[in-house]
């Protein structure tokens, strides 16, 4: 893969075993805006490109590189331009799904105008971005191991990846010509949909959180014997990380997702 290419072996060694306890450990993380919707409605679950309505630069990316309609996360990373409330699940429910991974931001590489800068030849057009995407294609079952590899080989600490650009260059220029951290954050997807009352943690804004109130104060009274309603279920899972909601709350939960990784 030319993000890998030419690493420092000698860095690497000495850094690899911590990042390995981390990458094996890093949460996946989305970023949703229609959260009441997936708590009210069956069947509860993050849906995918097929059903839910995700952005044009998606599904095109997943038409050109021949990706199915899938549910999108990031490791360990969250942006907030993609909807109010953000949720982590834990590195054991890839086990239950098929899919692939991406050292980047497939949605910012095939992109009109593109949204990732990148130094291709013969020409940095649609058809050398669909090459490269392809030819960064990562399993599911495996892109954790090259995931520590990147830890180890492009940051002086694992703490970095959240903090700072990469330490060296990549061959297309992917890190030297982009600043947007979306242009070296691993993009994982699911082919399948994504329970949302399997989270590990989530945190929202104030509006969401004002939403869901207003949703549970509108509830009838349960009926002793009935089976929990929709909101019911959701609060007994993990709770918000904050419980009135905050504008930070992308902050919030990668905060989390590092104390969890012992970061």
């Amino acid at each position: 893969m030319p993000l890998l290419t030419d690493i420092d072996e000698t860095k690497l060694s000495a850094r690899l075993p911590a990042s390995v306890a981390v990458a094996k450990m890093i949460q996946l993380v989305h970023v949703e805006s229609n959260v009441c919707d997936l708590v009210m409605h069956s069947p509860h679950e993050i849906p995918t490109c097929a059903i839910g309505g995700k952005s044009d630069s998606t599904k095109r990316a997943e038409q050109l590189l021949g990706l199915p309609p899938s549910v999108y996360f990031y490791a360990g990373r969250a942006c907030p331009d993609f909807g109010g409330s953000v949720f982590a699940f834990a590195a054991e429910c890839e086990a239950t799904h098929t899919g692939s991974a991406t050292p980047f931001d497939t949605g910012g590489l095939m992109s009109t105008p593109p949204h990732l800068k990148l130094r291709l030849t013969p020409n940095d057009g649609e058809v050398e971005r669909v090459a490269f995407g392809k030819a960064t294609l990562l399993p599911l079952d495996s892109w954790r191991e090259t995931f520590a590899t990147f830890l180890a080989a492009y940051f002086d600490s694992d703490q970095d990846y959240w903090h700072k650009k990469p330490n060296r260059h990549d061959p297309e220029g992917l890190i030297e010509l982009n600043n947007d951290w979306r242009a070296w954050t691993f993009e994982i997807r699911f082919n399948e949909g994504q329970s949302i009352h399997e989270r590990a943690a989530w945190c929202a804004d104030e509006s969401v959180m004002s939403e869901l109130r207003r949703l549970a104060d509108e509830e009838p009274s349960a009926i002793p014997g009935d089976p929990p309603s929709p909101l019911d279920k959701f609060f007994a899972g993990p709770p918000a990380l904050e419980s009135s909601g905050t504008e930070k709350f992308c902050t919030r939960l990668e905060q989390w997702v590092q104390e969890q990784a012992a970061i």
